[in-house]
Protein backbone atom coordinates (compact mmCIF):
# COMPACT_ATOMS: atom_id res chain seq x y z
CA UNK A 1 0.00 0.00 0.00
CA UNK A 2 1.00 3.60 -0.64
CA UNK A 3 2.27 4.87 2.46
CA UNK A 4 0.68 8.62 1.47
CA UNK A 5 -2.71 7.05 0.79
CA UNK A 6 -2.05 4.98 4.40
CA UNK A 7 -1.90 8.21 6.19
CA UNK A 8 -4.49 9.81 4.04
CA UNK A 9 -6.96 6.99 5.70
CA UNK A 10 -5.27 7.00 9.09
CA UNK A 11 -5.68 11.55 8.99
CA UNK A 12 -9.74 10.64 7.99
CA UNK A 13 -10.10 9.09 11.60
CA UNK A 14 -10.86 11.55 14.26
CA UNK A 15 -8.19 12.46 16.21
CA UNK A 16 -10.18 10.93 19.37
CA UNK A 17 -9.17 7.52 18.17
CA UNK A 18 -5.35 8.13 18.81
CA UNK A 19 -5.96 10.08 22.12
CA UNK A 20 -8.70 7.58 23.90
CA UNK A 21 -7.99 4.12 22.55
CA UNK A 22 -5.04 2.08 22.83
CA UNK A 23 -2.26 2.57 20.34
CA UNK A 24 -0.31 -0.63 19.13
CA UNK A 25 3.24 -0.20 17.66
CA UNK A 26 4.79 -2.83 16.18
CA UNK A 27 7.66 -4.06 14.48
CA UNK A 28 8.78 -6.46 12.38
CA UNK A 29 12.32 -7.17 10.75
CA UNK A 30 12.62 -9.30 7.97
CA UNK A 31 15.43 -11.10 7.03
CA UNK A 32 16.61 -9.57 3.27
CA UNK A 33 15.47 -6.19 3.36
CA UNK A 34 16.89 -5.61 -0.10
CA UNK A 35 14.03 -7.61 -0.97
CA UNK A 36 11.42 -6.41 1.12
CA UNK A 37 11.63 -2.29 1.47
CA UNK A 38 11.03 -0.43 4.82
CA UNK A 39 7.02 0.81 5.31
CA UNK A 40 4.22 1.30 7.50
CA UNK A 41 0.60 -0.01 7.55
CA UNK A 42 -1.61 1.68 9.77
CA UNK A 43 -4.57 -0.19 10.41
CA UNK A 44 -7.63 1.18 12.46
CA UNK A 45 -9.80 -1.16 14.41
CA UNK A 46 -12.73 -0.49 17.04
CA UNK A 47 -11.20 0.14 19.65
CA UNK A 48 -7.39 0.64 18.71
CA UNK A 49 -4.70 1.59 16.11
CA UNK A 50 -2.04 -0.75 15.01
CA UNK A 51 0.96 0.59 13.51
CA UNK A 52 2.90 -1.96 11.55
CA UNK A 53 6.80 -0.85 10.88
CA UNK A 54 8.72 -3.18 8.51
CA UNK A 55 12.37 -3.12 8.52
CA UNK A 56 12.75 0.49 10.00
CA UNK A 57 14.09 0.35 13.70
CA UNK A 58 14.56 4.31 13.74
CA UNK A 59 10.93 4.77 13.07
CA UNK A 60 9.90 1.82 15.14
CA UNK A 61 11.63 3.68 18.39
CA UNK A 62 10.69 7.42 17.37
CA UNK A 63 6.98 6.34 17.32
CA UNK A 64 7.10 4.70 20.11
CA UNK A 65 8.70 7.52 22.05
CA UNK A 66 6.29 9.85 21.02
CA UNK A 67 3.54 7.42 21.85
CA UNK A 68 5.47 7.00 25.60
CA UNK A 69 5.53 10.84 25.90
CA UNK A 70 2.21 11.31 24.95
CA UNK A 71 0.78 8.89 27.44
CA UNK A 72 3.14 10.58 30.18
CA UNK A 73 1.94 14.28 29.48
CA UNK A 74 -2.08 13.02 29.56
CA UNK A 75 -1.09 10.90 32.76
CA UNK A 76 0.22 14.50 34.84
CA UNK A 77 -2.95 16.20 33.03
CA UNK A 78 -4.80 14.17 34.67
CA UNK A 79 -3.71 13.95 38.04
CA UNK A 80 -3.36 17.70 37.94
CA UNK A 81 -7.09 18.00 37.34
CA UNK A 82 -7.47 15.87 39.99
CA UNK A 83 -5.40 17.94 42.49
CA UNK A 84 -7.50 20.90 41.38
CA UNK A 85 -10.70 19.19 42.42
CA UNK A 86 -9.34 18.12 45.46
Amino acid sequence: MNIFKTFEIFLKEPLSILRDNFIQIVSIQTGNIFENKPSVDVTLLKHKAQLTVVNNEKLYNLLSIVTHRAKTKDELKNEEQKDETA
